[in-house]
Order: C-alpha cells, then structure tokens, then sequence
C-alpha cells in the first residue's frame, strides 16, 4: 500500500470514527466552519506597540471611519509593532483558540490556516519568526506549543525562519489565565521568566496565541532585546481579555 493510499484510508476511518463538528457552532462538516470564521469581528483600529490598546490611545490610530476619544498612552511594553486578526472576546475565535491550547486539538490547524489565508496581514521583514516558548514541565504535559503551530500555520513563516531555540522559558510559573486581568501580578509572576541561547536575531517576530495584558511577551521580547535584538513584533491570534 502506498504512503498516499495509507493516508486516505487512515483519513477515513478517522472521519467515521471521529466526525467532524465546528468547535464554534457545533455544526458538521469541519472543525471550524468558513461561517464562523468569516464572522469573527475584525480590529477596526491599528494596535498600540506599549499598552495593546486598540484605537483609543494616541499611538494607535483607528482604521477607516472609526473615530473614537483619545487617550495619552501610558504603557511601556517594549514591541516594535503588534498585530492580530481579532478580539478574545469574541466566541468564535476564542473557541478555536481554547481547543488547540487546552485541548490540544491539532485537527483545527488546516482550517485555522483558513482563516489566516483569508485575513492577510502585512507582517513585518524580519530575521527569525519564534514561536512563545513553554516552559520544560506544562511542554511534557500537553505534548505541544500551541504558538509554535500557529506559527506553523502561516504561509509565509516558512521552516527556515520559524526559530525555537532561542528564546527559552526557565520556570514553570502559575498559569497567567489563572491571574485574571490583574495586570501587576501578570507583570510580577513573569518577571526572569525567559533567557536566550547563542546569536539573537536584529529583528523578530514573536508569535502567540493571545495578549491580554501583555506581561508574557513583553517579558520574552525584553529577554531577546536585552540578547541584542533591536526589534520585537508581536503577532497574535487575538488580542484583549
């Protein structure tokens, strides 16, 4: 039997055994369905590189017809640029979310690049694509870094960019979710929480799942600009609590 025959029949036995449900509407057909992705909300407004702000602070500027109040910036996060394709709060893009990085359900990858296909962003040129690392003891118990597939997932992150050895988390910390949206204890539960190995790329593109307050990668971009990068993009699935 030939490799691409054994696949097709593996493929099929899976799909009687394990249907496939959208994760978002539970609906048949795919694991996330083109309705559910085409109905996450889009940013309407460019993304502050020192607070996350979306739109509202004055080095964020909105998109479009958006207009909102303006508010002077006080953030200090460290990025040269952050991008995303939507907000956390949105249950359709946090379902998919929730599933690849609690659930570990890889299945949802071709459709999450999908969607990634269907959004383009203009990502920055950049020297290195590292994906957020785990720390040693929670990549033993999921088995994988969910940041380094999405990373994977897209097209233009290609094999020879895509770096995990640079950048690396030295201590297994409480989970920054169970924190809630206390910014401090965010900040203090990830402070030396990263170190580099060998040559650091000039300029990055940090990749990971979500930035809620930014604690985590501000801390792991602080570590490589520390290391002798000059720049650090953040690029994210969603952004926000």
């Amino acid at each position: 039997m030939t490799k691409g025959v054994f696949e097709s029949v593996k493929e099929g036995i899976a799909e009687v055994l394990f249907p496939r449900f959208c994760v978002s509407c539970h609906e048949p057909g795919a694991w996330w369905c083109e309705a559910c992705r085409t109905a996450v909300q889009r940013l309407d407004s460019l993304i502050c590189p020192r607070c996350l702000d979306v739109g509202t602070c004055d080095t964020a500027p909105p998109r479009g017809s958006a207009r909102r109040e303006r508010v002077t910036c006080n953030g200090h996060l460290p990025f040269a640029s952050v991008l995303s394709f939507g907000y956390y709060h949105d249950p359709k893009l946090r379902s998919v979310i929730t599933v690849l990085k609690f659930n570990g359900t890889s299945a949802v990858l071709n459709d999450l690049r999908s969607f990634i296909v269907s959004r383009p962003i203009d990502l920055p040129t950049v020297d290195a694509v590292i994906p957020m690392p785990l720390a040693q003891e929670r990549l033993r118990e999921r088995g994988f870094n969910q940041s380094e597939l999405i990373a994977e997932a897209f097209p233009s992150c290609n094999v020879k960019r895509l770096t995990c050895n640079v950048l690396v988390r030295t201590a297994n910390r409480v989970p920054q979710s169970s924190l809630e949206h206390d910014a401090v204890a965010r900040r203090t539960n990830v402070v030396g929480a990263f170190a580099c190995h060998g040559a650091v790329p000039s300029s990055i593109l940090l990749v990971d799942d979500v930035a809620t307050t930014g604690a985590t990668a501000g801390e792991a971009a602080g570590a490589l600009l520390a290391a002798g990068a000059h720049q650090v993009h953040l690029l994210t699935l969603a952004i926000g609590a």
